[in-house]
């Protein structure tokens, strides 16, 4: 590509601040580009900081970032005001007064079964019990006789209803098989509940199962929706440049790793400021509602699962920002990052699927310690309360080693495919050492 000219004196593209006056070198061919030697030429740190500010001031001011960022933090709070609206109160149960017997036994038996605050039961008439059911004032009616029992709903059973109806009915009988064979049924329950059973467990679970569900999909979903939102977001803007041939005006005064290292900053400090709003937002509805019981240490995962994003997006932001740069047209975009986004997808659904199936699987272990998995499914594996620290430590240096490796593979791919336009500059072309 021949060197881009300019009229005298003009060292600056038209309308780009972050591009200091005075600081200009041309852009050679064969894809290197910088600053020429002398006291004008910027230092690297400072090209990269100008690259990163150009960067986060051209997304988080945007509309959409606020738009987005606002977005969603409307949703988190409509999800929780559906939970807090749903719980509603225990469900009353009518007890006809021909069984109304029953109801200490009723309850009693729902205590055991621990769901003792989610049924009421009140005893009813039997005539205008249907108008109950109907009007939403009454869940079930329980009606009949000792020995024949009528659960009556309007469309279908509560099982754990059932269940409780069903022990109560079990429990009755053998009283009155007891009290028939003379022996006292209180004394025969009291040694029957003596008779218990210690569940003794060597990892206990720090969530109910419903709990690690959710705990899985919103870490997992989360990390997966920021890495292909910002990368794409990247690789777009690097191939937006391309077309309108302004990585030449700043490649005329900086290095190409300058400029993908400053995009890299800066598109990553835009996307912490949105994952630590909407994590924030999502910790502080999820303990006000009560929706998931979050494990003690949740301040340190949350800050543990920063450190993953970052690791996670540079590696695959980096991989997107050298696969767009071979590309000079959006159209032709889809192709070449394609293979980065099975590698973004593929720990994501392992993480719904084998998480959800087996936390403690031995390959998932394995697997969680391996880039590029271990950015998405590490963290899940923390907030679920279930990494030892050794694989936490393990999985972040392999990470770290991953991403110094590959930043050096991205580079040399960016510096060798940014300034050539036309066709998709082939893979080897793209890493040959100019």
């Amino acid at each position: 590509m021949s060197a881009v000219t300019r009229a005298p004196g003009d060292t600056n593209g038209p309308d780009d601040p972050d591009v200091p006056d005075g600081e200009h070198a041309s852009v050679r061919d064969g894809g290197t580009a910088g600053p020429q030697n002398g006291t004008g030429a910027l230092s690297a740190r400072r090209a990269v900081g100008l690259v990163a500010r150009r960067e986060i001031n051209s997304r988080m001011r945007t509309k959409s970032f606020v738009l987005s960022t606002l977005g969603l933090l409307l949703g988190l709070g409509v999800y929780a005001l559906v939970i807090v609206l749903a719980e509603d109160g225990p469900a009353r149960v009518g007890v006809e007064r021909e069984v109304a017997a029953m109801r200490p036994v009723l309850a009693a038996v729902a205590e055991r079964a621990g769901g003792s605050d989610d049924f009421e039961f009140v005893t009813v008439d039997g005539d205008g019990t249907d108008r109950l059911l109907r009007d939403g004032d009454l869940s079930a009616v329980l009606g009949g006789t000792a020995g024949q029992l009528t659960l009556s709903v309007e469309r279908e059973a509560d099982e754990n209803l059932l269940a409780v109806v069903r022990a109560t009915v079990a429990e009755e009988s053998t009283t009155r098989e007891l009290e028939r064979a003379g022996v006292d049924p209180v004394e025969f329950r009291e040694r029957v509940a003596s008779s218990t059973v210690q569940v003794d467990a060597l990892e206990p679970s720090k969530t109910s199962a419903a709990e690690q569900f959710a705990l899985i999909v919103s870490s997992t979903g989360l990390l997966y929706f920021f890495f292909v939102f910002y990368g794409i977001t990247l690789a777009q803007g690097v191939v937006e440049e391309k077309t309108s041939r302004v990585v030449e005006l700043l490649l005329s005064t900086i290095r190409p790793w300058q400029l993908l290292a400053g995009k890299l900053i800066g598109v990553a400090v835009a996307g912490v400021t949105q994952l630590v709003l909407l994590g924030g937002a999502a910790v502080v509805l999820a303990q006000g509602t009560g929706a998931i019981a979050l494990p003690n240490a949740v301040g340190g995962s949350l800050v543990t699962l920063g450190v993953w994003f970052l690791l996670g997006f540079f590696l695959f932001a980096a991989m997107l920002a050298a696969a767009a740069a071979r590309v000079s047209r959006q159209e032709d975009l889809q192709g070449v990052v394609q293979p980065v986004m099975l590698l973004i997808t593929t720990p994501f659904v392992l993480g719904i699927v084998l998480l959800s199936k087996d936390a403690h699987d031995p390959l998932i272990e394995w697997l969680s310690l391996v880039p590029p998995l271990s950015p998405i499914l590490m963290p899940a594996r923390m907030l679920l309360g279930i990494a030892p620290a050794w694989q936490i430590a393990l999985s972040l240096l392999l990470a770290v080693a991953a991403l110094a490796g590959m930043t050096r593979v991205a580079g040399r791919m960016y510096a060798g495919s940014v300034l050539r336009s036309g066709s998709r500059v082939p893979l080897t072309e793209a890493l040959r050492v100019r």
